[in-house]
């Protein structure tokens, strides 16, 4: 089996966007809160120059202060770290049409096929981690592997900043001794159940007897158990021909329960899938909000409309609609939207006979600001609600 797939992984993204931005930043400790005015808040990303003291994500902004005062606090900015991921992405594209996005900073690559115009796999992942670099003023992580887990789990081998290539050969001495939570897919609850069992590393769940393994977790367990030996048959889906849905997620702090915050994350999402939408002619008419508890746990809701839209403002209202209906006042770590039941280029709707022509206007409007911001960049027009950029600290 051929190491083809690539993970690339953006190192401390929030904080590594906020330094590329602003020189002032850049070789200073730097925290990006969701308060920086309290010392309450909670950490969402520490630069690397922040993290030899000791500073991690979802610690109180206070305690991170305390461990090192001399570090930068910045309010998170997600219309930037959304304009930093459309460019790493551009980048990522220009080597295979095959590149899925996984979130905001991480995403697969099959460069199988394009050895002849790039070079091999370790060569490819050279040159993106060299662009990023110069072009972003970033810096990624890149796992290459014959499978999606194992790339994904190779970028986390050395990071910052690292390439690691790993084959099936490789996951006996590098997989195995790993602790179990350290395997994609296993959460905090799932590894209290592996231990429970007496399963504390990756290599031992991949020796237990499938059958206990079903009895204790359903088919998922032998998912797992799968995963563990190295074998994943999930292939890198680009949003391309035959795409189901267009999505992204954003991390929060782990207690995050402010509802504007929240909305301004929803917004920022909906400019970014909207945007995807567009630029692939087409609409959909589920909207599907995604959120992450504390406790790790993954919640879904989707709510199927009459009238499929790629609209911005559209995604937006019914985002927040199904936030406020099923979500509201529970702490957040992560959020996620997606959209759905889509159609394809050409495809006839029927319009309102009185709100079709203020529709028409938006998706004018909306094309416009898409073809504005492809010529000139990403900042060239930025909805108000979305200018909240990095503070620094007043002398």
């Amino acid at each position: 089996m051929d190491e083809t797939i690539l993970h690339v992984d953006m190192n401390a993204f929030f904080a590594a966007c906020h330094q590329a931005a602003d020189p002032r930043l850049r070789g200073r400790p730097v925290l990006v809160s969701g308060d920086p005015e309290s010392r309450h808040g909670i950490i969402l990303t520490a630069s690397y120059e922040a993290r030899p003291y000791g500073v991690k994500t979802a610690m109180p902004t206070g305690e991170a202060l305390r461990l090192c005062p001399q570090a930068v606090v910045v309010r998170p900015d997600f219309k930037l770290y959304s304009s930093y991921s459309r460019r790493v992405m551009a980048i990522l594209s220009s080597y295979t049409p095959l590149v899925e996005q996984f979130s905001i900073d991480e995403a697969w690559l099959d460069v199988a096929g394009c050895e002849k115009l790039f070079g091999p796999p370790t060569a490819i992942a050279r040159e993106i981690k060299r662009r990023i670099k110069e072009e972003l003023n970033l810096t990624c992580s890149i796992g290459i592997a014959p499978t999606k887990i194992l790339a994904k789990m190779a970028s986390d081998l050395e990071k910052p900043d690292g390439l690691v290539l790993l084959t099936l050969a490789d996951v006996p001495t590098r997989i195995w001794p790993l602790p179990v939570e350290a395997l994609f897919g296993v959460g905090p609850q799932t590894a209290a159940a592996l231990r429970s069992l007496g399963v504390r590393t990756i290599g031992q769940l991949a020796h237990y007897p499938r059958t206990s393994l079903k009895a204790r977790f359903g088919v998922y367990g032998e998912y797992l158990a799968e995963l563990a030996q190295g074998r994943d048959g999930s292939r890198v889906n680009p949003e391309g021909e035959g795409v189901k849905s267009v999505g992204n997620s954003i991390t929060l702090p782990q207690d995050t329960v402010d509802p504007e915050e929240i909305e301004t994350v929803l917004l920022a999402l909906a400019e970014e899938v909207g945007a995807r939408l567009r630029r692939r002619a087409l609409a959909g008419r589920t909207v599907t909000v995604s959120i992450k508890t504390p406790d790790f746990r993954l919640y879904t809701r989707s709510a199927t409309y009459p009238e499929p839209t790629c609209l911005t403002e559209a995604i937006y209202a019914r985002a927040r609609q199904i936030f406020h209906r099923h979500f509201a006042g529970r702490p957040v770590r992560l959020v996620g939207l997606a959209v759905s039941s889509l159609l394809p280029p050409g495809t006839p709707t029927q319009l309102d006979l009185f709100a079709g022509q203020e529709k028409n206007k938006r998706a004018r409007l909306a094309q416009t600001v898409d073809r504005l911001r492809a010529r000139f960049g990403e900042d060239v027009l930025v909805r108000a609600r979305l200018l909240k950029g990095p503070r620094l600290p007043k002398k």
